[in-house]
């Protein structure tokens, strides 16, 4: 009986239900497209999911810890531009430009906790602020050029694992992914993380500092942005001034398609993958079908708002159900 119950519960698991939805896409633009499973098609997909999925990983960290952001790809695209400078005009070896941009990615993400935590401004209206910003710097500092990268080491990090169609970045974004999964999910730390979004007045009187808290994941969040831009000049070989603006969207998309609620203290990592896979998986099926790259953002628009909509009836049923309980 017990075996039973264990089953069920597997089979009503969001993750599970999106992870078949997710083989049935596959297996549907398979029947459309013979050309899906081939080698170059999922070196394609792989390739495209990575920069999205680790911004991914930062968002759904401050997500459940009861915050928002909207800078990552700004930052993502200014550390991007900050590498190529580092790498191609000051001639730096490319370990010490990539630790460069990440110290860049630590100081934006302490910036804007500082606006959010210190003069207590809307993380929404903070990091919508901080995005504009970043417009404008990324194109002050490549004089609105594509600044190319030449360095065939840091290029690695950009290419495939030997002949396999997997990207080093695919590999680099699955470990963060488990890392922090089994951090939100094994450790005390992560318990508060969950405490923090998911009601905060409980967190303060356990003693937890909120903003402290906040502060530690929009410096996570935007480091990895920076992480994320970095990687992506190296696949690229070349850093973008637009190339990272707006991937934040199809991030926000695709963890709370993965069961991560915007109130926060909600939602795993588990998830969150097979979210952005289902994601990565209707886009690129779109793309191979030949879908107009203007009707591919309408779709992916519609659902980002099917996500949204999912979410805000899951509170609301959380709501009723625990109304009557009392």
């Amino acid at each position: 009986m017990k075996k039973k119950t264990g089953i069920m519960k597997v089979l009503y698991d969001k993750t599970f239900i999106l992870l078949l939805i997710t083989i049935a896409l596959m297996l549907f633009f398979r029947i459309l497209n013979p050309h899906y499973f081939t080698n170059n098609n999922i070196r394609t997909l792989l390739a495209d999911v990575n920069i999205i999925g680790i911004l991914a990983v930062g968002l759904a960290c401050l997500f459940i810890s009861g915050q928002i952001d909207l800078s990552p790809g700004g930052v993502g695209c200014m550390g991007a531009i900050l590498l190529a400078i580092m790498i191609g005009q000051w001639g730096l070896p490319w370990p010490a430009a990539l630790l460069l941009t990440i110290v860049f990615g630590i100081v934006a993400g302490l910036v804007t906790s500082f606006f959010v935590n210190v003069f207590n401004i809307s993380a929404f209206i903070a990091t919508l602020a901080m995005t504009t910003v970043y417009q404008g710097l990324v194109q002050v500092v490549s004089n609105n050029m594509a600044l190319p990268v030449i360095d065939e080491g840091f290029a690695k990090l950009g290419s495939f694992i030997g002949s396999t169609p997997i990207p080093v970045t695919f590999v680099i974004m699955t470990c963060l992914f488990i890392i922090y999964g089994l951090i939100l999910a094994k450790t005390k730390f992560g318990r508060k993380v969950y405490i923090c979004g998911g009601n905060p007045n409980a967190a303060r009187l356990a003693g937890i500092n909120t903003k402290k808290m906040h502060t530690i994941f929009f410096v996570n969040n935007s480091m990895l942005a920076a992480l994320g831009g970095a990687l992506l000049v190296a696949r690229l070989r070349s850093a973008n001034t637009l190339a990272m603006f707006g991937t934040e969207f199809e991030s926000i998309t695709a963890i709370v398609l993965g069961g991560i609620a915007f109130t926060g203290g909600k939602g795993n990592m588990a998830g969150a993958f097979v979210g952005l896979m289902l994601l990565a998986v209707f886009k690129n099926g779109l793309k191979g079908l030949g879908v107009p790259a203007f009707w591919q953002v309408v779709a992916q628009g519609l659902i980002f708002i099917a996500a949204l909509s999912v979410d805000f009836l899951r509170e609301r049923s959380l709501e009723k159900s625990l109304k009557a309980k009392i």
